[in-house]
């Protein structure tokens, strides 16, 4: 509700009681909560899956810190120490260490050669896929690695994909 005062002769007030719509009430506060927002949500894209081995290449024999691509904007750099890769980094962004028995990213598999003279018993073993993940808002870009090429602790956490 609203008031003004009217005067309609000197010294003679009147109030005047004007309503408000629901239609202007709803298209105020539609406004109010445009301006408020000041930025457009976007959805994200699928997830990004690189070949961490191929990216670094020979660098995996080379200890030190190796740009090895982008994740958005920012340089993705992996630290080698003794032909592994013990940490990876992106700017500013968090890393996060995943792992999955799914080949994510064109990984070569290692093929076991055998030669015997009498039985075999082969056990089935699963074989993980460690990766570094970089959230850049838009995207999430995953560097994949088979086990060899990286330190395996218990701080890797499933890959679940968005």
């Amino acid at each position: 509700m609203v008031m003004a005062l009217r005067t309609e002769t000197p010294g003679n007030y009147q109030v005047e009681v004007q309503m408000l719509n629901r239609r202007g009430l709803l298209t105020a506060i539609a406004g109010i909560g445009i301006l408020g927002v000041g930025g457009v949500a976007r959805a994200k894209g699928p997830d990004k899956h690189i070949n961490g081995h191929n990216a670094l290449g020979a660098k995996l024999k080379q200890n030190g810190k190796h740009e090895v691509g982008k994740a958005g904007k920012e340089t993705v750099s992996a630290e080698v120490n003794d032909g592994k890769v013990v940490n990876m980094s992106a700017g500013t962004l968090p890393v996060k260490k995943v792992k999955s028995k799914k080949k994510m990213a064109g990984l070569e598999s290692s093929n076991i050669k055998l030669a015997a003279n009498g039985d075999i018993h082969l056990a089935q073993v699963d074989v993980y896929y460690y990766a570094y993940g970089f959230d850049t808002g838009l995207e999430e870009v995953y560097y994949w690695y088979p086990a060899e090429d990286v330190i395996v602790t218990d701080t890797w956490v499933e890959y679940v994909p968005a």
